[in-house]
């Protein structure tokens, strides 16, 4: 059987998300996503307008994919967003979430000013994550950047996670995209990054990250955080 028609033969069809599916595809997020992600589990992440407002946002790019079964139902996605060399709105957005929100989010709660917290001292501080020096470091002008690769649990394990990573890649090079950049923070999609040939640049040992009396900020998980 061709690859293309074990997918025909399941009845999932593959497409990128059109704008009027947003809120399908937060549900989705909230029903698989956070619940397995083991940074989003850890930090007990619940439907909030600011979750919403940056997952949503990706939604209207174009640069998403999912995929359906024969009655519509979402069984996996890809979300990406395409960050261009010159965009300062992109720019202004990464410099706000990484040194603006952090100092101020205490406004939003004692709950979301420590996730922010944690989360901004693990991406910005311990992963070091800038996307911006890579477009000289690779001479491009796009790059497709991961926001989150995500499959439901009755299609765990058929290869759909990986199909969504591939169609998306080829979407990516469609758009101008040279590059493409992701966080891999789970053991699933650890391992389909690692097969597609992404190189990790930066880890992180869930067991070394702790708090200042040495406790664990993700209790229960031991695997690698990965920057690719």
């Amino acid at each position: 059987m061709a690859y293309t028609d074990k997918w025909d033969e399941l009845g999932i069809t593959f497409s990128v998300i059109p704008a009027d599916r947003k809120e399908e595809v937060l549900l989705f997020l909230y029903d698989n996503f956070f619940l397995d992600e083991p940074i989003t589990r850890s930090l007990n992440v619940t439907r909030y307008w600011i979750v919403d407002l940056l997952y949503g946002e990706n939604v209207k790019g174009g640069a998403s994919i999912m995929a359906t079964d024969r009655s519509g139902k979402i069984m996996g996605l890809r979300l990406a967003e395409v960050i261009h060399k010159n965009s300062w709105f992109s720019w202004l957005l990464d410099t706000f979430m990484g040194t603006v929100l952090p100092k101020i989010a205490w406004i939003l709660g004692r709950k979301w000013d420590r996730i922010i917290y944690i989360v901004n001292l693990l991406m910005e501080g311990l992963l070091e994550k800038n996307i911006w020096p890579m477009f000289e470091e690779f001479n491009c002008e796009k790059i497709l950047n991961d926001i989150c690769l995500s499959t439901s649990k009755e299609s765990a394990g058929k290869g759909l996670g990986t199909e969504l990573l591939r169609r998306s890649e080829v979407l990516g090079k469609e758009l101008g995209c040279k590059v493409t950049t992701v966080i891999a923070s789970g053991l699933y999609s650890g391992k389909i990054f690692s097969r597609r040939g992404y190189v990790s640049v930066k880890e992180v040992l869930y067991a070394d990250f702790k708090d200042e009396k040495g406790e664990l900020y993700f209790e229960g998980y031991q695997r690698t955080h990965h920057l690719c």
